[in-house]
């Protein structure tokens, strides 16, 4: 009898407890819920809003149509005749001139008239940048901006011009970073969408969107100068479910450099079609048939445009 009473109590109590139990976790699912989301929103506001990766141009494999090599050092006097024996051919000029040190500035290509009416171009180092958001949330980057570091006098001695022939603007992202450190970035432009996109701006009409499983988003920036070697970098404006905010590319105190041309250079070397090597300044003149027909370069006149 006792046993029994006893069996009944203990299957009443554990009913009674998993009913307790059962009401308590109603009860409090909605407000554990919501912890838990909190919780995980504010892991995923912990990581970076969005990670950028910068790559160099490979100009091993994809050299511009008209571009200028940039050296350090004047060439000596038989690095000089290696030059002028080549035919002028790009790929073989670039080849002797990377070991040395040389560095690849893309001499400006016709871009249809800025929407904003800037005219100002110059010489470009190409990168490509990539954008890429782990968020579990969704960001908008709604606008980029270039701001200017620092602005210096170029400092190369030797400049080997490779001209235009019928050179196409590449695709991607024009910014335009002309004139010396108080003179304001332009831009982003659109290149080399046809008309009526190219020469746009390019967030005027266009944002990224990133997380929340969207792919990555990759630009092709052509960053161009003219008096002036800068270093910059770029401000990117976005908004996210907490409100509007500002990321740096590169991160932390990076910057990017862009090379300008010297208008004095030590020495100057130009392969022009059909006639040879022109050369001037303080080199040796052999091989330079076509001397009497080339000038130094002169960057492009810089006009500042209206805020």
């Amino acid at each position: 009898m006792y046993a029994t009473v006893a069996a009944v109590v203990v299957v009443v109590g554990a009913l009674f407890a998993y009913q307790a139990n059962f009401l308590l976790d109603r009860s409090t699912a909605t407000e554990r819920a919501r912890s838990d989301k909190q919780a995980q929103e504010a892991v995923d506001r912990e990581q970076p809003a969005f990670v950028s990766t910068v790559t160099p141009l490979d100009y091993d494999r994809d050299l511009p149509e008209a571009f200028r090599v940039l050296l350090d050092r004047p060439l000596t006097e038989g690095e000089q005749t290696t030059l002028t024996a080549l035919n002028g051919d790009a790929s073989r000029v670039w080849e002797f001139m990377k070991p040395l040190g040389g560095r690849v500035v893309e001499i400006a290509s016709y871009v249809a008239p800025f929407e904003d009416g800037n005219e100002n171009r110059g010489g470009a180092q190409t990168f490509d940048l990539n954008l890429n958001s782990d968020r579990v949330a969704g960001l908008t980057i709604n606008n980029m901006v270039a701001v200017k570091d620092s602005c210096h006098a170029p400092t190369a001695q030797t400049v080997v011009t490779i001209p235009p022939g019928g050179a196409e603007s590449r695709q991607g992202l024009l910014w335009d970073l002309t004139g010396g450190p108080t003179d304001k970035p332009h831009g982003p432009y659109v290149l080399d969408e046809g008309e009526p996109k190219e020469g746009q701006l390019y967030f005027r009409r266009n944002v990224v969107e990133l997380g929340n499983g969207q792919s990555n988003m990759a630009f092709r920036v052509q960053p161009e100068v003219t008096t002036h070697t800068c270093q910059w970098h770029i401000v990117a404006s976005y908004t996210d479910t907490t409100g509007s905010h500002e990321q740096r590319i590169p991160s932390g105190a990076g910057t990017f450099t862009t090379e300008a041309v010297p208008s004095q250079p030590v020495q100057y070397f130009e392969r022009v079609p059909t006639s040879g090597w022109g050369c001037l300044g303080e080199v040796s003149q052999q091989g330079c048939t076509a001397t009497g027909s080339i000038r130094l370069p002169r960057p492009p006149t810089h006009r500042p445009v209206p805020d």
